[in-house]
């Protein structure tokens, strides 16, 4: 009886039943992609989020810190009190605590710009180790990360610098729609209506500056150019990919404390390295549609296995063969006879004769002869299978042939058509002109050659 493995060795060296490794065996897709990087490599996405949030901690520790100064400053004062506290009395409390509140996250989100730059430079690291990992690279995470800071951190840090500003002005439109009560209400919707929209652009902007930076060599006007062309192009289905990666976080924050901080926990280790996952992935698939085959040397679909249609042939005529197949078993449309069924050996006694060895020789030719007879039969039904596959194909292939020909010639019957229309018109337009309107008319090089000639 085999052994069995323990828990570690499990986790460690994978499952012992395992087939070869194959090019085939890669993932077909951007979203096999992902699965294959999520639930294969969790221990190197916590190294990813736990070195990236070594860089977000000073954002972090400062939010905490002036969300607790708020907190304190209106319990120390009561803004909300009645009118007339203090001495000297103050007559506009609840102004003045408006007032505190606001200047209170303009400075706090003025001092993070720098700080949410200090983060980008890991995120630096953490795209480029990302990227090697969806790209299906064998890689050292802790060495990855820094050497990805070491190549990019000047280019994340103006990123992030735009990010933070970006962040800014949309707090800022968010704080003072209730302050600035003095302006006209039309004009503070419409403001903070731009800050939504600068700030989603904004966000949409960042998915493709931090993925391209980490994979093509480009100047700062082309980086922005590209990131602002497929922020607006594909606009419905960045905001749809920026969601699902942020949905996680936003869950969290509506939590209670209570349970919350499970999941504060969870995040913490996977979900800086789930966010820049999704971005990584999808980015990928927008480059290997847009951009790679125009890019000298750019590898289209790398870290996947796409079929050409040579290998999709050959793989339905394997998947007919071993289809309900593990590992290799033959099942067709019903499945073989199990050993128990058919035949079976007369069992020796323990003082045999040589008739006995005869009977057993006999009765082993028979079963060897009825197995016989059964694989041909499943291998005469696997055949008409992929018989009858091949010639859907062809029929199929024909089809598209035939209507590939109708197409050519009905657009070769409309070329046609407007070349007799246009010389119709061009033969009318000669008949209808003057004299004199004939001089002007253009001519052919030969017809200047014959006039020369009539001169000599």
């Amino acid at each position: 009886m085999a052994q069995k493995k323990g828990l570690i060795y499990r986790l460690t060296m994978g499952k012992d039943n395992l087939p070869d490794f194959t090019p085939n065996r890669l993932p077909g897709s951007r979203w096999a992609v992902f699965k294959d990087v999520f639930f294969n490599r969790l221990g190197a996405m916590a190294k990813i989020s736990l070195l990236t949030f070594l860089f977000t901690l000073p954002a972090v520790a400062w939010l905490v810190i002036m969300n607790i100064v708020l907190q304190v400053d209106a319990q120390l004062i009561p803004y909300s009190s009645n009118i007339g506290i203090g001495y000297p009395v103050v007559v506009d409390a609840a102004l003045m605590g408006q007032y505190r509140s606001f200047m209170y996250n303009i400075q706090a989100y003025l001092i993070l710009i720098p700080l949410i730059m200090i983060a980008g430079v890991g995120f630096a690291g953490a795209f480029h180790v990302m990227k090697l990992l969806g790209w299906g690279e064998g890689v050292s995470v802790g060495g990855t990360f820094f050497q990805g800071i070491k190549r990019n951190w000047a280019s994340f840090l103006w990123i992030f610098l735009y990010a933070g500003v970006s962040l800014f002005v949309f707090m800022f439109c968010i704080t003072a729609y209730g302050y600035l009560t003095e302006i006209n209400t039309v004009v503070r919707v419409i403001m903070i209506a731009l800050a939504v929209v600068q700030f989603v652009l904004m966000l949409c902007m960042l998915l493709y500056l931090c993925t391209q930076t980490v994979t093509y060599k480009l100047g700062f006007m082309g980086l922005v150019k590209n990131s602002l062309l497929f922020a607006i192009a594909l606009f419905p289905q960045n905001v749809f990919f920026i969601a699902l990666s942020l949905l996680p976080l936003i869950i969290i924050m509506f939590l209670p404390l209570q349970i919350g901080i499970f999941f504060w926990m969870i995040f913490l280790f996977l979900g800086i390295a789930y966010i820049v996952l999704v971005w990584t992935v999808f980015s990928q698939w927008v480059y290997d549609k847009f951009v790679n085959d125009k890019v000298k040397g750019a590898v289209k679909n790398r870290g996947m296995y796409v079929k050409n249609p040579e290998d999709e042939r050959a793989a339905e005529i394997e998947h007919i063969r071993t289809r309900n197949t593990v590992y290799g078993a033959a099942y067709v449309s019903r499945r073989l006879s199990s050993i128990d069924d058919g035949k079976s050996f007369t069992p020796l006694s323990t003082n045999f004769s040589r008739s006995d060895l005869q009977k057993l020789s006999e009765e082993k030719a028979e079963m060897q002869e009825e197995i016989d007879k059964e694989i041909a039969e499943v291998n005469a039904q696997i055949e008409e299978e992929r018989i009858q596959w091949e010639e859907e194909q062809a029929a199929a292939k024909k089809r598209r042939k035939k209507n590939k020909n109708a197409v050519e010639n009905a657009s070769q019957l409309s070329a046609a058509e407007k070349e007799k229309a246009q010389k119709k018109k061009n033969k009318k337009t000669v008949k209808s002109a003057s004299e004199d309107e004939i001089a002007i008319l253009p001519v052919s090089e030969e017809e200047y050659v014959e006039d020369e000639n009539e001169k000599k």
